[in-house]
């Protein structure tokens, strides 16, 4: 605990055994490598190891210019996942790759620009003995880029409550002291996260409603209240949605029970437990969503689409 935050609190801030939430036990559904589902990949194939020397031409500014800054991936024998391409040229590859993502911040892919990349891979793959392959193929990029667009815009689900306090604020430095003691962590951006250790979005976050969005230790210096919070999270960026949910009723609840407030849905109602399994039913349903997308909440490919 840094100096200071004792005087600050009255107590130290950390996790209270008796109402903490558990951390959750998942195997994270998080892979490295191309991301087919969401990117434009040109694989290099063939029987032949890739001296890494060669390999490493693709990091050269003239190709790597040419070819739009692409994700380049390679994998050594030894390896059991891909791994960026460094400048390293010893030792060999037994695979490399070229990555885009179709919908980019920059910009989509497109088949002429998908077309034009994979005849500028087939110039350098002879310099490797490999061949150029693309997928999708080049003529099939604008449809899967529409597709992409269209369940990112289907598919981008939130799920929030807020707790409004029933004597008129809550006070930051009561806030910061709840939420320590059900187990959450202050994050960079100012708020209270439940995490899972090694994902990079949270379960959930608590962030405050009134003159800021974000928790600061400036703000229980400045005896700054809120007139609530709001407790929620991404359902595309989540790895576990439907434990979330549970654990964001639970801590709606307790700061509602030992700070005094008012639980609300994000249509304003009170929570009731009939609410409550409607608010489950509609997750329910917006994962079936994504299942018959094919794509896994949380994973790398939906992460890759919504972040």
């Amino acid at each position: 605990m840094s100096p200071g935050l004792p005087d600050l609190f009255g107590q130290p801030l950390k996790a209270d055994p008796a109402i903490a939430l558990q951390p959750l036990q998942l195997a994270l559904p998080f892979k490295t490598g191309p991301l087919h589902r969401i990117q434009f990949v040109i694989e290099f194939v063939g029987q032949r190891t890739v001296l890494a020397g060669n390999a490493s031409q693709l990091l050269a500014p003239d190709w790597y210019e040419a070819l739009g800054k692409p994700n380049l991936l390679a994998m050594r024998p030894a390896d059991l996942q891909w791994q960026p391409l460094t400048p390293a040229t010893d030792g060999s590859y037994d695979s490399l790759a070229m990555t885009w993502d179709l919908l980019g911040r920059n910009g989509n892919i497109s088949t002429p620009t998908a077309k034009h990349l994979l005849e500028l891979a087939e110039v350098f793959a002879p310099y490797i003995q490999r061949r150029a392959m693309a997928m999708p193929v080049p003529k099939d990029v604008d449809a899967t880029v529409k597709n992409l667009k269209e369940a990112k815009s289907l598919l981008d689900i939130g799920f929030e409550l807020s707790v409004m306090s029933s004597t008129a604020s809550f006070a930051e430095r009561d806030l910061w002291i709840e939420c320590s003691k059900l187990g959450l962590t202050f994050s960079p951006t100012g708020s209270f996260d439940w995490t899972l250790p090694g994902h990079p979005y949270p379960l959930f976050s608590v962030t405050p409603i009134g003159q800021t969005d974000a928790f600061s230790l400036g703000n229980v210096q400045r005896n700054l209240t809120h007139v609530g919070i709001t407790i929620g999270f991404s359902v595309p960026l989540n790895a576990a949605p439907t434990q979330a949910i549970e654990a964001c009723f639970y801590v709606a609840e307790r700061i509602a029970q030992d700070l005094g407030g008012l639980i609300l849905d994000d249509s304003n109602r009170q929570l009731t437990e009939s609410i409550k399994n409607e608010l489950r039913e509609n997750l329910k349903e917006g994962l079936s969503l994504f299942s018959r997308a094919g794509m896994i909440t949380g994973s790398a490919e939906t992460i890759g689409l919504f972040r």
